[in-house]
């Protein structure tokens, strides 16, 4: 009996340990992890959304807490201002799953500047027609407040042929991104300014 019990003392630590140490690797990886689609993946994205920014967006991220987690919120600062914002926000309703989708938002006329899709399981050459640039500029210059949705819903813009679904999650995307600058607005400037204070810029 008593071999018995030191066997499961002994497992239970061994698992114990294990425990611990795949949870510390899982967290720093999933750090790194965070970083290489930064660079791989929101980087390319965030460049072409925010062409000509006058800092580096990437460098002046900061990690917005809320709820029960943080999002990415990507700054375009300007003669001390801070002029646009991008962040990602998941769509609900696509036809492989949630679209993941980057928005840029303009707080000067508090229109969207630009919009991308960052992560999808769409079907190529059918959902992700909703996915092209020229599609994706219908969002462009829509006011944060209005109501983002396809016509079918009683908004403003067009779904694609064929890909409705895709379009439609695109668009619950953009309306997210757009609710939460509105409900964060100056929570969020104020933490870009402190991370901007803290390294001597003042925007």
């Amino acid at each position: 009996m008593n071999e018995i019990a030191k066997m499961v003392l002994v497992t239970t630590i061994i698992c114990a340990f294990a425990a611990t140490l795949l949870g510390g690797l899982r967290n720093g990886l999933s750090d790194r992890i965070a970083q290489q689609e930064d660079f791989f993946v929101r980087g390319p994205i965030i460049e072409e959304l925010f062409t000509g920014a006058p800092n580096d967006p990437l460098s002046d991220k900061i990690e917005f807490g809320y709820q029960d987690g943080s999002i990415g919120i990507y700054p375009w600062i300007e003669d001390g201002k801070i002029r646009r914002i991008a962040l990602e926000q998941s769509g609900r309703g696509g036809y492989g799953g949630d679209i993941t989708v980057m928005t840029a938002l303009d707080l000067e006329s508090n229109r969207i500047f630009g919009v991308r899709v960052t992560q999808h399981k769409e079907t190529p050459g059918v959902g992700t027609r909703a996915m092209e640039p020229d599609y994706l500029s219908n969002y462009r210059k829509l006011l944060i407040k209005d109501d983002i949705k396809l016509k079918n819903d009683g908004g403003q813009i067009d779904a694609v042929s064929g890909a409705t679904r895709s379009s439609s999650a695109i668009a619950d995307g953009v309306s997210r991104a757009a609710i939460f600058v509105n409900a964060n607005r100056e929570s969020i400037l104020k933490s870009i300014q402190e991370k901007q204070g803290s390294r001597g810029n003042r925007p």
